[in-house]
């Protein structure tokens, strides 16, 4: 997977930093998606199947080979957010899932994480291409992208809108390529 030195990874803001969620983290991790389950209802289809620590445990509780979980931490011991970094070792690309606590929102914090692991994903795992998906109403996730310099790929063709509440949600694609030289 990835070495203990990696399992953590500073961002620019020095009290910030995305770390390997463990087993210990789970916990954390349920309240925080508890105290934050109205507003990500709002844009991250599956939420309302996470109903106990458990389901949050099979789904997001663990790194594998190829999809890495970190939490974002503030302060050395405050969980606001989670990232989640895949591998598609058969294209040579990776994609970005992410949520942060609406009280952190505006800080660049998502910004600053969301950017390490691009570069983590260039440097460690030499992907070619990265992908991040954001529902199209969802115009604070894609704002991170289009900060970073992602080019905007338009409506999803290979994910269908889905239902949410009430509303149909078209999945925007936005992509980079690596352009570090190895």
């Amino acid at each position: 997977m990835i070495s203990s030195i990696e399992t953590h990874l500073n961002l620019p803001n020095k009290e910030a930093y995305l770390k390997l969620i463990q087993p210990e983290h789970i916990d954390q991790l349920y309240q925080l998606l508890e105290s934050n389950r109205k507003y990500l209802q709002k844009n991250i289809p599956g939420i309302d199947s996470l109903q106990t620590r458990d389901d949050l445990e099979r789904r997001w509780g663990t790194s594998k080979e190829n999809s890495l979980q970190f939490g974002l931490w503030l302060n050395k011991n405050q969980l606001i957010g989670r990232c989640r970094l895949t591998r598609d070792v058969n294209t040579c690309s990776a994609d970005i899932g992410y949520w942060i606590s609406e009280t952190f929102q505006g800080q660049g914090l998502m910004t600053s994480a969301v950017e390490q692991l691009i570069k983590f994903a260039f440097e460690k795992w030499n992907i070619k291409r990265m992908e991040i998906h954001c529902g199209g109403n969802n115009l604070k996730s894609r704002a991170i992208p289009e900060r970073l310099g992602f080019s905007n790929e338009g409506i999803s063709q290979m994910y269908p809108p889905i239902l949410l509440n009430g509303q149909m949600l078209e999945s925007i694609v936005y992509s980079k390529n690596n352009s570090i030289e190895k």
